[in-house]
């Protein structure tokens, strides 16, 4: 069974979804995420996510710095930056099969509760793997 996870590609200003496929290091990287041995992975559901909300917590160098929506352009960049302080366990707090793993971000004197999947990190990031390992996982395995 091939697997395919979608990223963006800009065509002008438009963006467009591209398939890619993930390398044997993304999902042993997402295994030991969830605490699983053999192959394959399972699907999202409370348990899987309160497992992953565990390892990002523990692995995560919090407060880091995201962007909310995506920004187009650097105008953008400097508008949509905000801060994730917190994630927000998926077994207290909001969370499910649906939206993820939700996190506290604050822009400027507003803190907002967000899905993390709905953030954009920057390549840069030391975070950046992390999450977009998590990323790949939510988005097929759902």
């Amino acid at each position: 069974m091939s697997v395919s996870t979608i990223t963006e590609t800009n065509w002008g200003s438009l963006p467009l979804p591209v398939a890619s496929s993930p390398n044997a290091g993304q999902i042993g990287r997402i295994r030991a995420a969830l605490g699983l041995a053999g192959d394959g992975l399972p699907r999202v559901n409370r348990d899987t996510l309160a497992r992953y909300y565990s390892y990002l917590s523990a692995n995560l160098s919090l407060q880091f710095t995201a962007y909310y929506p995506r920004p187009m352009n650097a105008r953008e960049r400097t508008d949509f930056r905000c801060r994730v302080l917190e994630l927000l366990d998926p077994t207290q707090h909001l969370g499910d099969e649906f939206d993820g793993i939700f996190c506290r971000t604050r822009k400027g004197n507003f803190e907002v509760n967000l899905p993390l999947i709905e953030l954009q990190i920057p390549d840069d990031s030391s975070d950046f793997q992390l999450i977009e390992d998590y990323s790949f996982w939510f988005w097929n395995w759902r």
